[in-house]
C-alpha cells in the first residue's frame, strides 16, 4: 500500500506547518486528510488565500498587512 505525506508550507517564506498526515492510496482519504490538515493550520493562526491554493504562516501575515487582507481566516 502506498502512503502519501501531506504537507502545508507558507507560500511566502516556505516554512512548513508542523503537522503532517499520512493517507492511504484512496483518493477520498487524501481529500479528507488534506482538509483536516488545512483546518488544523487555520486553527493555529495560518491563513489561506481566497482561492484556497495558498497558505501563509502567522509570521508572514504579521509582517505583511496587504497579504493578510487578501486571505481568509
Amino acid at each position: 500500500m502506498k502512503k502519501v505525506l501531506l504537507l502545508i508550507d507558507c507560500d511566502s517564506c516556505r516554512m512548513l506547518y508542523v503537522y503532517s498526515r499520512l493517507a492511504s492510496e484512496d483518493t477520498t482519504a487524501w481529500d479528507h486528510h488534506g482538509n483536516n490538515l488545512i483546518r488544523l493550520a487555520l486553527r493555529d493562526g495560518w491563513a489561506e488565500s481566497y482561492c484556497q491554493n495558498f497558505q501563509y504562516c502567522p509570521s508572514c501575515l504579521q509582517d505583511n498587512e496587504q497579504l493578510a487582507s487578501n486571505c481568509s481566516w
